[in-house]
């Protein structure tokens, strides 16, 4: 999916030869294969089984004259905006297959999305196969939503499918188009984008137009739903996914399910980011696969988690939101692909830069490290109590602690979110570097609290997806809270490292909520951080900011009164009190991974960002 804002939220034997094994920068000379001619097979036509006929664009080498393996990527968002890859893949030896989704493009039928992917992608893999320059091999690759088209493929098995490669994928029902049951205005965003037959660049791109819908919805007590009457757009599927605010029958019928992963046999390479939007996505995937798939499957499903956000997972950079990563976080996403299905659809060795199954960039290190499960790399926690003592809400100044060992005693503050909040306006126009603004912990509101730990006596390196538990209370039957977690420089810069977020009506996870009981305390545990790897500087500092209101203006709101969060009008919104508790008893801590020290030899620590 496009991404035009932070995620509703955020890895690698280290030798430099780990970085020269990864796949040449796009920078490099052009190589002699740039130079063979191609031949384009336009608006093809392909007969689904219910008659409908898709589009596709077919890049070959005419010189071609064996079949050779086929790739195939089915997109929402014009065939043609994928000739770059056609060009490539079929320079290098593949017929690649470029579809138009079902009602998108040239293609015929009702694009409904989530709903048309899977069979289509099988009678499209089929029918490939059959083609006389197709040696009855096809692969499929795709990002964002054409990961999740890949999934959503894989679990009816067509038999021809040898090897997918979905990047960051999305996943339905659980990162997208809600978040641990928040949804975001991005949502009618990306609908209207992929509507009708054309790309709506035009109003995707009209940041102004979301913008000052989302003003208009909360300035004037509408609820979330009324989003579609305030913007004019209508006859998107944006009210039937606002019904499912969990993940749901209506999600789980169009994404595996575990008898799905159970009967996988094809080999996977999974791509994502530290910063990718839709990292909780492909890791779930991932992480399904490897509970439900039979053993020798998994074993070849590889994984890569780099320093990049969602557009890096394709087109890899050094820097993106103020963060600069250094020279060995960008690679060529095509050479990798082609080595990979070289290995699988040709025989080829294993990509040199996939050392391991488990590959992943530790920041501030700017260097890669390798590991066979993805639990060596989410190791050992290292534990930090939350102490409250002294602390006051809505000032960084007198912030609580995170500290090594429980505190002595007992603290508490409480927190005023009000939903019907608005931010100052010049702060939600202004364009500022997306992971290194500190104008969050600074924004003095009553509704958040800053814990800091003490400066690191040396580097340690932190891996993987941290776990937040607080005791708290609140005085209405429902809230949200926000988590995200800093490191502070010892020059006072502040770098995002991850975040999460937890409305309390599911705070016990599953399908149906729960209201709070005003007033009883209870244990809480947020839904795991966003996975991140970096290497925490000496005299470098940890950062912890939970807010009850969020800064965003995109983001549902949450009314405090339990009722639907779609149709209730934010008019009825209650002002809500969150006291957080900390001291003995209260399990109010933060759990912090960090890989097995096998995996990370010492290295003298270099200038950091």
């Amino acid at each position: 999916m496009p991404s035009t804002s932070t995620r509703s939220g955020v890895l690698l034997c280290i030798a430099l030869c780990a970085v020269t094994a990864a796949p040449r920068a796009h920078a490099q000379a052009t190589s002699p294969t740039d130079r063979i001619p191609i031949q384009i097979g336009w608006d093809q036509k392909i007969a689904m089984r219910d008659g409908v006929r898709l589009s596709a664009v077919i890049y070959r080498d005419p010189r071609q004259t064996k079949p050779v393996p086929a790739i195939v990527t089915m997109t929402p968002y014009m065939a043609e905006s994928a000739t770059n890859m056609g060009l490539y893949f079929a320079q290098h030896g593949y017929v690649f297959i470029a579809v138009d989704a079902r009602g998108r493009g040239n293609s015929e039928g009702a694009f409904v999305p989530g709903r048309v992917e899977a069979q289509d992608g099988y009678d499209v893999i089929e029918w490939a196969a059959r083609q006389p320059w197709c040696d009855g091999q096809v692969a499929t690759r795709g990002g964002s939503w054409g990961g999740f088209t890949q999934w959503s493929i894989a679990k009816e098995f067509p038999p021809h499918l040898k090897t997918m490669v979905p990047t960051a994928s999305v996943h339905p029902g659980v990162d997208y188009p809600q978040r641990a049951g928040i949804f975001g205005a991005y949502m009618l965003r990306w609908l209207t984008y992929v509507h009708g037959r054309t790309l709506n660049d035009g109003l995707f791109d009209a940041d102004k137009l979301w913008q000052n819908a989302s003003w208009q919805q909360v300035s004037s007590g509408k609820a979330f739903q009324d989003l579609e009457d305030i913007v004019g757009i209508k006859g998107t599927v944006f009210r039937t996914w606002l019904a499912h605010p969990r993940e749901d029958a209506y999600w789980q019928a169009i994404t595996p399910r575990p008898e799905h992963y159970a009967k996988i046999q094809i080999p996977i390479l999974t791509i994502t980011g530290h910063y990718d939007d839709d990292q909780l996505g492909a890791l779930t995937y991932y992480e399904r696969h490897m509970a439900y798939g039979a053993k020798d499957v998994i074993a070849r499903h590889w994984l890569v988690i780099g320093p990049w956000d969602h557009s890096g997972t394709r087109t890899p950079k050094e820097m993106f939101g103020g963060l600069h990563f250094g020279p060995s976080s960008v690679m060529s996403m095509e050479e990798l692909h082609v080595a990979w299905y070289d290995h699988v659809l040709k025989g080829g060795p294993v990509p040199a830069f996939l050392k391991d199954r488990v590959t992943c960039f530790i920041a501030g290190r700017n260097t890669w490290i390798h590991a066979s499960d993805l639990k060596q790399i989410e190791g050992a926690a290292l534990k930090l109590e939350l102490d409250l003592a002294g602390a006051a809400a809505g000032d960084v100044t007198h912030s609580g602690r995170l500290l090594p060992q429980p505190p002595a005693t007992r603290a508490q503050v409480t927190l005023t979110a009000d939903p019907r909040f608005l931010p100052p306006r010049e702060d939600i126009d202004a364009e500022v570097p997306e992971y290194t603004d500190q104008r969050a912990a600074y924004s003095n509101l009553p509704s958040q609290i800053v814990w800091h730990s003490a400066a690191f006596g040396a580097e340690t390196i932190l891996a993987g997806r941290p776990r937040l538990q607080l005791e708290l209370a609140v005085d209405q039957p429902d809230a949200d809270l926000f988590a995200k977690l800093y490191e502070v420089l010892p020059n006072g810069d502040a770098v995002l490292l991850t975040d999460a977020a937890v409305r309390l009506r599911y705070r016990g996870g599953g399908i149906a909520g729960a209201p709070m009981v005003p007033g009883r305390p209870e244990h809480v545990s947020f839904p795991a951080m966003d996975f991140f790897a970096r290497a925490i500087g000496k005299g470098s500092r940890l950062r912890l900011v939970v807010n009850a209101g969020p800064r965003s203006l995109t983001v549902q709101r949450n009314t405090h009164t339990g009722g639907d969060l779609t149709s209730e009008p934010l008019a009825k919104a209650r002002i809500a009190r969150i006291t957080v508790m900390t001291g003995p008893g209260s399990g109010s801590v933060l759990e912090l991974p960090r890989p097995d020290e096998t995996l990370v030899p010492r290295m003298a620590e270099p200038a950091r960002r």
